[in-house]
């Protein structure tokens, strides 16, 4: 029994790296973009409006990916309602970067 909980665990790990690297992998892109957009001689508003764009496009993607990381979490719908809101939480914060 213990070593399925230690799966399920490690497996929940993985998630949570995989969805990390992912969404800063897509921020960190975004910024690049944006930057090189604010860069930009003139017209300057139209630059930073394409760079909130994609900043924008780059938060709606991050969370897409929590709440794939949160579909896959409840996969493992055995483990004990403690452990899963746990590990939702902590995807959530690894994934926002307050973690």
């Amino acid at each position: 029994m213990a070593t399925k909980i230690e799966e399920i665990e490690k497996e929940i790990e993985r998630i949570i790296e995989e969805a990390r690297k992912k969404a800063q992998s897509i921020i960190r892109e975004a910024e690049r973009r944006a930057e090189e957009i604010r860069n930009r001689p003139i017209p300057i508003e139209t630059y930073y409006e394409e760079a909130e764009e994609i900043v924008k496009k780059a938060k709606e993607e991050a969370e897409r990916i929590i709440k794939e990381a949160e579909e896959k979490v409840k996969e493992y719908g055995n483990i004990d309602q403690d452990k899963y809101g746990e590990a939702v939480d902590k995807i959530v914060r690894v994934v926002t970067g307050i973690e």
